[in-house]
């Protein structure tokens, strides 16, 4: 093992097939000596790793023009892969966690391949009054914690369109005004969670905070729900810290496993 290997406790050959691998995704097409540049790798190197990979039916070389591209095994395992659910699965613990440290129901949501927020685990509050099961179901985007954490997201001319459609009103507190929900939205760029206190249901406060990828594209949303009286301004700003704080981790232990 070498110096490299011994200090970082990483096989440095899996590292650079790795490289090679995520090189052949954002460079679609290229070449052995255009994936070896983009790797800082030696071609020689380069080569004998995507010779490796294309073995192992993860990579395959255009014979006219040594061009390189994802391999049929690559893309059965990508296929046989629910990424939902390894999302759900990577962030249950942290979910168990969150629950106990601030003793409301907590949801995770994960961005759906339609843009949406699909709700895929919910761990109840202990406490006697507390939210209904809500797996399975989508919310207003404009009117929940959750939703607004997806449009803060969201590049400047989709959030458009997204304010420029009606908002619905569904309490006396509900943001229907898109102006005004627009400088929201900046806020929870601002400090990393959203609140929707009363907005979509009288009696009922949401936070959230989102989950982002690597790129910086949000992948899931955690959410403390709970009753207004309980959740109220003092505990939703603690639980909000609480709830960055178990963003962070979930997007550590996807690091960790990707």
């Amino acid at each position: 093992m070498s110096d490299a290997e011994q200090g970082t406790g990483l096989n440095q050959s899996v590292v650079k097939a790795l490289a090679l691998l995520r090189a052949t995704v954002e460079h679609g097409g290229a070449n052995v000596s255009t994936l070896a540049r983009a790797c800082d790798l030696p071609r020689a190197t380069a080569l004998r790793l995507v010779r490796t990979l294309e073995h192992e039916g993860f990579l395959l070389r255009n014979p006219g023009d040594d061009r390189v591209l994802l391999g049929p095994e690559l893309v059965r395992l990508a296929r046989g892969t629910d990424a939902q659910a390894v999302l759900a699965d990577v962030a249950r613990p942290v979910v168990v966690d969150l629950v106990e440290t601030i003793r409301e129901t907590v949801t995770f949501s994960v961005v759906g391949p339609d843009g949406g927020l699909d709700l895929l685990d919910q761990v109840d509050a202990p406490a006697q009054l507390r939210p209904r099961s809500w797996l399975g179901q989508r919310f207003p985007l404009h009117a929940s914690a959750s939703g607004k954490v997806l449009l803060a997201s969201l590049d400047g001319a989709r959030r458009r369109v997204v304010l420029t459609e009606p908002l619905q009103r569904f309490t006396g507190a509900t943001v229907t005004d898109p102006a005004h929900l627009d400088a929201e939205l900046g806020q929870v760029r601002d400090q990393g969670y959203a609140v929707a206190s009363d907005e979509e249901e009288e009696g009922l406060t949401g936070v959230a905070s989102g989950v982002y990828g690597q790129s910086g594209d949000l992948l899931a949303v955690l959410t403390a729900s709970g009753p207004t009286q309980r959740l109220d301004r003092l505990r939703g700003r603690e639980a909000a810290g609480h709830l960055v704080a178990a963003a962070r981790r979930v997007e550590a232990a996807l690091h960790r496993t990707t």
